[in-house]
């Protein structure tokens, strides 16, 4: 299964804390800025950061997505949602102070066109912070069939160094303990997933001091410094301010 469109009414709470701390992580650098969500989906995201005080726009490929994100998430114009490619976005160059683009980098087949897009509407000294799925090997063939390529954490930095003087990475990963690390060891064909109820599952968890999946808070995901071995997301800061 592969949840690409998220919203957060029709969606497991743990599916939506794992999206939704991305945004949590990303407030943190900003307060008062004019921010621009490349990708927003139907745009939970875009508001979140909206009701942190900043001032966003929302954009995205698909209109039924933007038609929900208006309807359900803007408020006297804000967020602001507009349907755009993300390869051309339509938008002055040096506008904005942050661009956050998660989950959006390994969709793309023009990865040079978007990078090149991000850096011409960003300011000079603006932040971008942006994430992926996190695997063991690069490829061109990823498993998931929306996915164009996937990067290891090394080639990711590299992709992105190579438009960024400072880049900084992070790991996304669900909050474990040594118990629940061990059951993980021991159940290497993934049978509580397979096969085992979720309500088994879920008791599983319970014992060993974490939550299922399905019902992770935003607690429950970590985003920290460095390439941990067990993350399932690169999330990457990026600037030219320290290098001018």
């Amino acid at each position: 299964m592969h949840d690409e469109r998220i919203i957060p009414d029709k969606t497991p709470l743990g599916i939506y804390s794992i999206h939704l701390k991305r945004y949590e992580f990303a407030k943190t650098y900003m307060k008062g800025k004019l921010i621009l969500d490349v990708a927003c989906g139907v745009g939970y995201g875009s508001r979140y950061l909206s009701d942190a005080g900043n001032r966003v726009i929302g954009v995205d490929i698909d209109s039924e997505s933007i038609k929900y994100a208006q309807k359900r998430y803007s408020s006297s114009g804000q967020p602001l949602f507009v349907q755009s490619d993300a390869t051309i976005l339509g938008i002055n160059s040096d506008t904005f102070d942050v661009i956050c683009s998660f989950e959006t980098i390994e969709h793309m087949r023009d990865v040079d066109g978007f990078l090149k897009e991000i850096k011409r509407v960003l300011k000079p000294s603006g932040l971008f912070i942006v994430s992926t799925p996190m695997v063991s090997e690069s490829n061109i063939n990823p498993e998931n069939p929306f996915h164009n390529q996937e990067w290891n954490p090394t080639d990711f930095q590299h992709l992105i160094t190579q438009y960024f003087g400072d880049v900084k990475v992070f790991s996304q990963s669900r909050r474990q303990t040594k118990v629940s690390k061990w059951v993980k060891r021991v159940d290497l064909l993934d049978l509580r997933r397979r096969f085992i109820p979720k309500v088994i599952v879920r008791k599983i968890a319970q014992v060993t001091g974490v939550r299922s999946m399905d019902r992770l808070e935003l607690d429950d995901v970590i985003i920290s410094r460095g390439i941990i071995k067990e993350a399932s997301e690169i999330v990457i800061v990026a600037t030219d301010e320290n290098n001018k």
